[in-house]
C-alpha cells in the first residue's frame, strides 16, 4: 500500500489537487508506523465520498483528456483499488468506496 499512497499522491500533486495529495502523504507517512490505524484513518468521506473526495479525482478531465491524463487517471484508480483492497484486509470497509471501487473495476475491465 505505500506505494500506491506514493502514487495518489504523485498523481494529485501532478494535476494541482494539493489537498487530496498531502492527504496521501499523511497516510503514507502514517503507515510506515502503524497500517492498521492509517487504514482506519483512509476509513473516511475525504478519500471516497463527495465529489472533492481522493476518489472523486478525475484527471483525464483535468488534464483535458490528453493521453497522458487519461493514463495516469488509470493508475490513479489502479492505486486507489490496491488501497482500498489493504483496508479491507484490514476489516476496514466504506459504503461509498465499496460502489466507487466496484466501478472503477468496471472500467478498467472494459479498458477506460
Amino acid at each position: 500500500m505505500e506505494e500506491a499512497l506514493r502514487t495518489v499522491e504523485n498523481l494529485l500533486r501532478k494535476y494541482g489537487h494539493t489537498y487530496q495529495a498531502n492527504l496521501a502523504m499523511i497516510a503514507g507517512e502514517q503507515f510506515a508506523r502503524s497500517p492498521a490505524e492509517t487504514c482506519r484513518s483512509l476509513n473516511d468521506d475525504e478519500w471516497w465520498g463527495g465529489r472533492d473526495s481522493v476518489a472523486a479525482s478525475d484527471l483525464a478531465v483535468d488534464g483535458g483528456f490528453s493521453s497522458e491524463a487519461r493514463a495516469d487517471g488509470k493508475r490513479l484508480r489502479e492505486a486507489l483499488i490496491d488501497i482500498y483492497a489493504t483496508m479491507k484486509a484490514n476489516g476496514q470497509r466504506h459504503e461509498q468506496a465499496e460502489v466507487v471501487i466496484a466501478q472503477f473495476n468496471k472500467w478498467l475491465r472494459s479498458h477506460v
